[in-house]
């Protein structure tokens, strides 16, 4: 798993040379996917947070009413075979969407080629949650090109991102880095991870690979959303509540409110919880930060699931769960 995480820069940089369709007049996009395949449509959609065209994330099996001829569906799933993926590639085709499809294989390849389709394959045979880099770039510089972003400029961020992540690898994977104290303040407790709107993809991030690859148990949420009713219950099961180790996520770029409200929600909260941690992204670029954040993340998962003791590879109740639905 530490190999599979190191090689993430590389990821980006192999996905900068895919070949990509290009959309005209897209009204609106809607990204279909499940588990580490779906995270990449919701960093997408979190990095144009402003666009003029609306953009959703579906990690179901419908796709909004509204969706017709105007509309771009962006599909990714890196087995192509996931089931809700498939579910919405089949809607979306049939409404007349154009769509894009994502995948290392499966039904989901021969399904896009089958209706000539736009396919963007990518190399097979790892965890999907470790083939972020893949999964993310071509959806980001197709909706960059969709928004008539500088396309240039974000590939030359995104191989500056992959350069910063290298850089990265030897700070967290030092025994007094942020990553192994985080893991060791996590060991035996629940992590709790908030953040801005902004950043909630990657902090969610956060949550699925402490799912996946330590096996535990993670709450993440949303500020300001959160101050409307969780703070009130962090109280309550006490003995419960004083397990809890909480980290802020709080931007350089986050509105000034919302930076105001991570301070005073932390002093709030810090008598009743176990332990708090303010972690301020670093990286020039918003996609920098964006990522030093996810890839932090990622390595707390991995020296966390060394403190349970188990396979981070392997995910067995996901395994048995699709043999039980495959009857």
């Amino acid at each position: 798993m530490l190999e599979l995480i190191k090689k993430l820069p590389d990821e980006i940089e192999e996905a900068l040379e895919f070949d990509l369709p290009e959309f005209k007049g897209v009204k609106n996009i809607v990204f279909g996917g499940m588990g580490g395949s779906g995270i990449s449509g919701d960093l997408v959609s979190a990095y144009f947070s402003d666009a003029e065209i609306p953009m959703k994330s579906v990690h179901d099996y419908d796709i909004p009413h509204y969706v017709d001829k105007d509309s771009l569906v962006i599909v990714t799933s890196y087995s192509g075979n996931t089931e809700e993926a498939l579910s919405i590639f089949e809607k979306a085709s049939s409404k007349g969407a154009r769509v894009m499809a994502i995948s290392s294989d499966g039904k989901l390849e021969t399904a896009a080629k089958g209706k000539g389709i736009p396919f963007i394959k990518i190399p097979s045979g790892f965890p999907p949650r470790t083939a972020l880099g893949w999964l993310f770039v071509p959806s980001f510089l197709t909706v960059a090109s969709i928004l008539g972003k500088d396309v240039e400029d974000l590939k030359k961020q995104l191989r500056d991102v992959a350069d910063f992540l290298r850089r990265l690898q030897p700070e967290f994977e030092d025994l007094d880095s942020l990553a192994h104290d985080l893991a060791n303040k996590f060991y035996l407790r629940i992590p709790v991870v908030y953040s801005s709107s902004k950043f909630y993809p990657t902090v969610y991030r956060w949550k699925t690979q402490i799912n996946e690859n330590a096996k535990a148990f993670a709450h993440v949420a949303e500020l300001p959303e959160m101050d409307h009713n969780e703070i009130t219950g962090l109280i309550n099961p006490k003995e419960l509540v004083e397990l809890l180790w909480v980290v802020f996520i709080m931007d350089r770029e986050d509105h000034e409110r919302v930076k105001i409200r991570v301070k005073e929600t932390e002093d709030l909260i810090k008598d009743s919880v176990m332990g708090t941690t303010i972690i301020e992204p670093e990286g020039e670029t918003l996609i920098e930060r964006m990522f030093y954040v996810i890839y932090l993340g990622d390595y707390i998962s991995y020296f966390l699931s060394l403190n349970y003791n188990v396979d981070p590879i392997s995910i067995p109740r996901i395994d048995e769960l699709k043999r039980r639905l495959s009857k």
